[in-house]
């Protein structure tokens, strides 16, 4: 008899959460960086492109952000 480490399938609602939420943020992740883009704030559109798209596709992504101060821009 053979034993499975794995746990047991999810069922009904529960199954569906994960793909719905991929879906909701990706959807979030497309109207942002588009609201974004068309406010004038490229990079940060970019940014969150590809943090929804890491996010939706199941990538993990860090962004480093440095700030600087107004005068050495």
């Amino acid at each position: 008899m053979t034993s499975s480490t794995r746990p047991p399938a999810a069922s009904g609602a529960d199954a569906h959460t994960p793909g719905r939420l991929a879906a909701v943020t990706g959807l979030c992740s497309v109207v942002a960086t588009v609201v974004l883009a068309l406010t004038g704030h490229g990079e940060v559109a970019v940014a969150t492109g590809v943090a929804g798209g890491a996010v939706a596709g199941g990538i993990q992504v860090t962004v480093n952000i440095n700030r600087r101060p107004p005068d050495q821009e």
